[in-house]
């Protein structure tokens, strides 16, 4: 298992400074988000090409990328349209393989039959349309993907190249059960988000309700060779540095352990 940090903790940063605060705090690997973040890869002043070569310069090398979700729908109507919402992320898809990954994290829509449908079929669509790829299928509190029941109604009708992206904070904030997640699918594990809070709230690693040691153990006798990305938000208990080291060292202690 690889360590990551998430620029969830600096959503404000841009590129530099997020590689900065990355490299700070011990890691050698970055995950970027399409959306939300100013570090986005598709900021108005930066190109692809000097993207990675920033990466280079930094010697940070990009675990992965989290793109648009597949809702069936356009983002600008809420019209339902899953041919332009497919479109959209295969864009992303593609902008991920210029980046030098084979893989992109994405989450679903609205909680509807209709939803549920739109997102089956956009991940068969698009896992067809570009061979050698995978596609990381992330829960979120609200969203199409929320807990074990979602995810039992998914997985058998996608490929193999389809994984679960194990979000911890957003089972927890969703009042589900990290352990009967991971204890269902080890074997489509394909991306871990440690995040540790109390309900909706975010708190220093270990503090908070998330079973780290059992969870790190199964996914070391299933034999999982994916990240495992540092996910902090909120951050109001240290400063982001000391914060992010403090998470990674708990971690790594964890490991050293098991």
């Amino acid at each position: 298992m690889k360590l990551s940090c998430s620029t969830t903790v600096c959503p404000e940063y841009l590129l530099p400074e997020a590689l900065q605060l990355t490299k700070d705090a011990g890691f050698d690997s970055i995950e970027l988000f399409r959306t939300w973040t100013e570090s986005s890869p598709v900021h108005p002043d930066w190109s692809v090409r000097r993207v990675r070569e920033k990466l280079d310069e930094t010697e940070i090398t990009l675990s992965g990328l989290n793109i648009r979700n597949i809702t069936g729908r356009k983002a600008d109507s809420d019209e339902r349209n899953l041919a332009y919402n497919l479109r959209q992320i295969e864009w992303d898809i593609h902008l991920a393989r210029a980046l030098r990954l084979s893989c992109a994290n994405t989450k679903g829509g609205e909680r509807n039959d209709e939803a549920l449908e739109d997102f089956i079929e956009g991940v068969n669509t698009l896992l067809e349309r570009v061979p050698g790829f995978t596609l990381n299928l992330g829960n979120h509190k609200g969203n199409r993907l929320e807990g074990l029941d979602d995810y039992k109604a998914v997985m058998p009708e996608v490929p193999e190249r389809a994984k679960i992206l194990l979000d911890t904070g957003h089972l927890l904030a969703a009042g589900e059960d990290v352990m009967a997640l991971a204890e269902t699918f080890p074997e489509r594990i394909g991306l871990v988000h440690l995040r540790d809070q109390i309900g909706d709230k975010p708190v220093p690693f270990g503090d908070g309700e998330l079973p780290f040691e059992p969870l790190l153990k199964l996914l070391l006798d299933a034999n999982y060779q994916g990240y495992l990305v540092v996910e902090l938000e909120h951050v109001d208990w240290a400063p982001l540095t000391p914060a992010t080291l403090s998470a990674r060292e708990y971690v790594i202690r964890i490991l050293a352990n098991l």
